[in-house]
This record gives C-alpha cells, structure tokens and sequence, in this order.
C-alpha cells in the first residue's frame, strides 16, 4: 500500500510511528476513523503483527463493523482473527470464556435496557407501585450511577439519604441484583464491571489476556470513562503498546460518566508517549473553523490546536440579532426557503441545532407556518411532550367540560390518590348518566355512587380551581396568561414535575408555552383565550409532510459525529447556551463542557454556518435574553435587523463579561457589528402605545378600571397596575382599552 500518497503528513506520522505508547489527537474533520483504520492496515501489512494480536476498540457497533470491511479491503485478505470491537462487546466475549469462575455459566444472559426496565416494573409492583410510578425510572438512573460508581448493593450504606426515595431505590436495586443472578443475566454495566472483577482477583487470567494483546487501539478516546479505562489498563503488560485516537475539544458527555483528564493527562501514566495532533479538516470551510478556533481556544483544559483547511475559504459565518424569539424563527425559516429555493440545497442538506429541547417551539411553529418539512431526532416534537400534553389538557376543561379525553388525562396529574378501579367506576357512572366525567363529578351524590369519597373530594377540588379560572378568564380582569399560569402552579404541578430525575427540563418546557402565551397575547392584545387554544391546536393538528427530505432537528449532543452542508445554532443566548442550570452545578468545568459543545456544534458545518439569538424577554430564564458570552469569543460580526411586527425594548446598557452590550432598540453593539440599512417601524401598537414607552410609577387610564399607577413591568409587553378602585390587575401594555395619564 502507497501509505505515504493517500495520507497528509500529519496522518502519515501517525499511521506510521514506532512509539509504544502514542495519543492521537485529532481535531473535527481531520480524518481521525481513516487514520485509525489505516494504523490497523499499517500494522498487519508493514509490521507483520499477527492479526489475532491486535485489539481496537471503537465507541459503536457500526464503526466497529465498518472498520473491519474498509480493513479487509485495504490489505485483500479476510482476517477473521482480527478483533475490532466496543468496549461492552469485547467484555461479553471475556465473560463468555472466564466468567466460570464467578460461578456463573458461559450462556448467561445479557439484558438490553427494554429487559432492565421491565425487570423493575415487575419489582415495583410487587412492593405496592404501579408499573409506571415514576419510582422506576428513579431506581433505573440510581443502579446505573451506582455502577458507574462501581457500587452494587453490599457496597452502599445510607447514613443519610441524599434524595427522598433513596432507600427505596436501594432495596430495589438489591432486588433487582437477586433477580438478575436467580435467572443467570447480566446487564450492559455489569459486563464491564464483572470483567474487571476477574482481571484484578484472578492474576493468571490476567496474565493470559496480557499476552494475547501486542497492540491496543481505542477510538473516541476523549469518552472513555473510569471503569472502561481500567479495563484497559488491566490488558497492558510492559511491551503492550497503546494507541489512542480522540479529542479533548469534543469531550461532551462528562454527565455521563466520560473523563476528559484521561486524555488530557496520559502523558503521567505514560512519560513516553508521542502525541499527534491531526489539524487539517477535511469538513469545513475555513472561515466557519476560524469561528470554532477562537471559540476554543478560550477554553483552558485541552490540548491546543488550531484546525485549517486547504480548500476555499468560503462564506462568513452570519450571526443573526433578531428582536424577540419569534422573529429569530421567522428568520431562520425564511433563509431556509432562500436557500431552497436560490441556493441549490434540499431540505435534507440542511441541520438546525439547539442546546436544549424546549426552543423548538417557536422553530417548529415557523416551521409550520412557511410549510417547511421537518423532522426531530433524539427529542420529542413541542407539543407532543407529556408535560405540555398536560397542561394543555388543563386549559381544554376551561373551555369545554365535555372533554373527558382532557379530563382523564389529568385525573391523577399530580397525583390525587386516584387508581384504575376508580377512573373505571368513574367512566361507568358517568356514562350511565349521561354526562361528561367533569360534569358528574361536579353533582356526584356521593350516597349514590361507589365512588371513594376520598377521589369525589379531590377531583371536585380540582373542578372548583378550574370553575375559578374560567370565570377569571371570561371577567377579562387580569392578563389570561397569568390566570392560568397561576391555576396550573395551584395544582402543585411544579412540585410533581421536580420529584422527576429530569423534572427541571420538563420544567422549562412549560415555562416555553407559558412564553408563547405571553408573546401572543403581546402580538395580539385584545385576543381571547378560546382564540389563542385555536390557534395550537390547529398547529398542533397539522398533518405530518411524508417525505425523505425534511429539516433536521436536534440537540448538540445528538448532532456528534454527524455533517450537514448548512448548519443553523439557534437561540445563542446565555442561559440557553451556555446552558444557565449546567454552570450553576458545576461551574467553570461545566462552562468549559458548553464551549466544547459550542465547537461541537459549529464544526457539523460544511459549507455555510448561521448563529442566531434574540433580545427578547425569556419567561424560563425570568428576564431579558442576553447575547451568548461565545459569540464574542468566537469573534464574528452580528448582524441586526429591526424585524416587522416585533416589540423592540427601548435603549439599555448591561454589563457583560468585562464588555457592554449597548442596545437602543435597532441595533446590538457587541464585538464587532455590522449594521444593515433600518427597516420602515412597524412596531407601534393598536392604541399607540409602546410597551417600551411604560415606566414605574407612569398613570394609566383604563376603560373598565379608571385610573391607576404601573407598578411592575413583567416582560412580554405586560404592566402591573395598581388601580385606584379596583386594586392591582396584570394587563397588556398596548391594550386597546388602555391610554397613557399625565403625571
């Protein structure tokens, strides 16, 4: 094989060195699976190593299948002793050979995570839960950070419980352990763990997998974690060499176990080790790396490199300052159509990228609207989320009592005590009575009914807050928004979404629809709530587009290893991303993970790169969205455009990262700024007001309330007034029924 003609230098040194112990690392692009397979190829044609003494282990199954025929294929001989393997399926062969001295048969079982969870489904319900009580997926995530701590049940003592159902978790766990090894079965955590068990209390097997191995080559080692690394470690004897290929810039699953000091400090374990750095992409245009390159650099824990391509170029990285959420969507939608229709892409080309799953609102519904095909992976479409399913089905019963779909949807959310027997009682009554469940529940004579008093009392509870609502809503006194953002947080339902393991996303989540009811109504002050319920469930109802070409929709971490020729990062906000709950936890580390999410992110594109944000008011994060401190260091220039139909805040100045962010309404001066011509001001309201124009303390003069004094401007275009005769109302600001008094 012509090495030397179909590989760079860099990756010609790396396929080709003599170093026993050699951490390759290899930026975005550079060509990291070609080297890896080339080295395999390298070391069986050139080194005349024995193909049985060889060892690579890849992150997928697929790779690791693909590697395989692409190695096959260079040398022209069919290695069946080769092994190329993930980490788990190498450990699954070990075990099927060694675990006998565990006394365990060679044909145990191995459960895939679908047996897990049944498993527990059925312990659950054999100490009194309900199959899907949320105690199941609690002791699935507690088994498996217990594994990941290398702890099984003998190995805990709760002193002190560090969450409410942690002992409940554990005497599951230990049943779960006891089930598991009645029925001779393994899950995916215990291969890795029993493999390490054996390799360190049993030395002669030890030595035998030590002296099968010459060569050990990992890929995506920058995802290693602990106990896989241990694993490794235990295969080395003195002459083993170790050949690792990864990149500390793409470490972006530290929250699920990986260590990026691994890679970072090998050079401790191992003094003699060659490191390479692959920095020539062979994805992106060079201005869209240059966009990544400053990014990264900012970052303190990683080995430097600086990525470049010698092709073209290519277009500047745009990044968009919209004025409100919706606009930023509107934009993104439109481009995408630009680029369809002009630019010679098809939807499929074409990726839109988000750190987190509760922007998607906005996006889908533009989406939507401009007829854009689209499809989410790794995530679950807006308003098909289980928790914005349930409020939803809270605001249907204030329109209409009819709705028992709603009705039993929400009968035990949060929980009221209520059972299947009883919701079946229930259904029978009120058929035989005619009426709605909502309805018979509210004139139940509980004499007359085998319903349990206890649900009766509960659900006409229930009803009583709804009924109040509605008349609320139908008094048109307060903002319809925070009449039913206050009835939903009545229910408790907060508090029901928290005791979930992840409860603070769902959590976002409904603070995203409670958004888009604050900007409609914004857009739209006069407009009922009936009016705005239209208006998602028309959304919502939408058929699906059959089609193979279609917009990507994902989140960062989905997006790894993946390459789109036009790659869109929305909602570049602080807060969003970097992610705001991320840092609070973990502080400077976690910022360092954001920004190697943010490379991450930026390095799927090939061709063209468009970053976006807006300067709205974020219900989630409780205050107004700032520029992402990344845009900055990624050192692009923003450009802004006063959008048509949007509210825009009047001038501020906020001190941020040793900068400031000076924003007079049309334009955001940030790094550097590059300013498009001003668009005609369509932005006045029906009654001429501004929202913008509202300060504490202003009088305003209401056709209903008479006069009043703002008192609190809550965003999203709404005032709190504190009238003279009817007390404190939430309303809009540009209400056609509200005028502004003199002082």
């Amino acid at each position: 094989m012509e090495f030397k003609r179909e590989l760079n230098e860099n990756q010609y040194k790396a396929v080709t060195t003599s170093s026993q112990y050699v951490r390759v690392v290899a930026g975005a692009g550079s060509g990291k699976t070609r080297v890896l397979t080339y080295r395999i190829a390298y070391l069986l044609s050139e080194m005349d190593v024995a193909p049985w003494a060889i060892l690579a282990i890849t992150f997928t199954n697929k790779v690791a299948a693909e590697m395989r025929t692409r190695v096959i294929r260079m040398i022209s001989n069919d290695e069946k002793d080769l092994t190329i393997r993930t980490f788990h399926s190498f450990a699954a062969n070990f075990l099927r050979r060694e675990i006998s001295v565990l006394g365990f048969p060679s044909s145990f079982t191995i459960l895939d995570e679908e047996d897990q969870t049944k498993m527990i489904k059925d312990i659950a319900a054999e100490m009194g839960y309900k199959r899907g009580d949320k105690i199941v997926g609690k002791t699935l995530n507690y088994i498996g950070s217990m594994k990941l701590q290398e702890k099984y049940p003998e190995d805990i003592n709760i002193v002190k419980p560090h969450f409410e159902d942690e002992r409940t978790c554990l005497e599951m766990y230990t049943r779960y352990e006891e089930m598991k090894n009645n029925n001779l079965s393994l899950d995916f955590d215990d291969l890795l763990l029993k493999t390490n068990y054996i390799l360190e209390n049993f030395p002669e097997i030890r030595l035998k997998w030590q002296n099968r191995y010459e060569h050990i080559l990992i890929d995506e080692f920058q995802d290693t974690n602990n106990i896989e690394y241990k694993l490794v470690k235990y295969l080395l004897n003195p002459n083993t060499s170790l050949y690792v290929v990864g990149d500390p810039d793409q470490t972006i699953y530290t929250w699920r176990g990986a260590n990026q000091k691994i890679i970072l400090e090998l050079e401790k374990e191992f003094s003699r080790i060659e490191t390479i750095i692959l920095d020539r992409n062979y994805r992106s245009t060079q201005n869209i790396l240059d966009s990544a390159n400053s990014l990264i650099a900012h970052n303190k824990l990683r080995v430097k490199k600086n990525l470049y391509t010698e092709s073209l170029p290519g277009e500047k990285v745009v990044v968009k300052a919209a004025v409100t959420a919706k606009a930023e969507a509107d934009y993104v939608a439109k481009e995408i159509n630009k680029l369809v229709q002009f630019g010679h892409y098809s939807y499929s080309d074409i990726a839109l990228l988000y750190r987190s799953n509760y922007v998607t609102m906005e996006f889908e519904t533009a989406l939507t609207k401009y007829q854009i095909p689209y499809e989410i992976y790794g995530g679950t479409k807006f308003y098909q989320r289980r928790e914005i399913k349930d409020v939803l089905a809270y605001f249907h019963l204030i329109v209409n009592t009819r709705d028992d779909v709603s009705f039993e949807r929400i009968i035990n959310v949060p929980r009221r005590g209520i059972g299947e027997t009883t919701i079946n009682i229930i259904k029978q009554e009120a058929r035989d009575a005619k009426k709605s469940m909502y309805n018979y529940i509210l004139e139940v004579d509980p004499d007359n009914s085998e319903i349990p008093s206890k649900a009766i009392n509960a659900l006409q509870r229930m009803i009583r807050v709804i009924s109040d609502t509605r008349d609320a809503i139908n008094a048109n006194e307060e903002v319809f928004s925070k009449t039913i953002e206050q009835m939903i947080w009545d229910f408790g339902y907060l508090d029901y979404l928290l005791k979930e393991d992840d409860g603070d996303e769902r959590i976002e989540n409904v603070k995203a629809l409670f958004s888009d009811i604050r900007h409609f109504l914004m857009s739209n002050p006069d407009s009922t709530f009936d009016e705005y319920l239209q208006n998602i469930s028309l959304l919502s109802a939408q058929d699906e587009m059959v089609t193979g070409d279609h917009i990507t929709l994902m989140t960062v971490h989905t997006a790894k290893g993946l390459e789109f020729p036009v790659v869109f990062i929305v909602r570049f906000n602080d807060g969003v991303f970097p992610n705001q709950r991320a840092l609070n936890e973990d502080g400077y580390l976690a910022l360092e993970e954001e920004r190697r999410l943010a490379y991450v992110a930026m390095t799927r594109a090939k061709e063209k790169l468009y970053i976006t944000f807006s300067n709205d008011f974020s219900y989630v994060l409780g205050g107004t969205y700032r520029p992402s401190q990344f845009i900055m260091e990624s050192n692009n220039e923003i450009i802004n455009e006063r959008m048509n139909n949007v509210y825009t805040p009047k001038a501020r100045t906020t001190s941020y990262n040793d900068r400031n962010i000076f924003n007079d309404g049309d334009h955001i001066t940030f790094g550097v700024v590059k300013e498009e011509p001003k668009r005609q001001n369509f932005d006045q309201n029906t009654n001429g007001i501004e929202y913008s124009e509202w300060k504490i303390g202003d009088t305003v003069l209401h056709k209903k309330f008479g006069e009043g004094r703002v008192v609190a401007l809550d965003g999203d275009g709404i005032i709190t007034v504190n009238f003279f005769e009817h007390g404190l109302k939430t309303i809009m600001g540009n209400h056609p029924f509200v005028s502004k008094g003199g002082k």
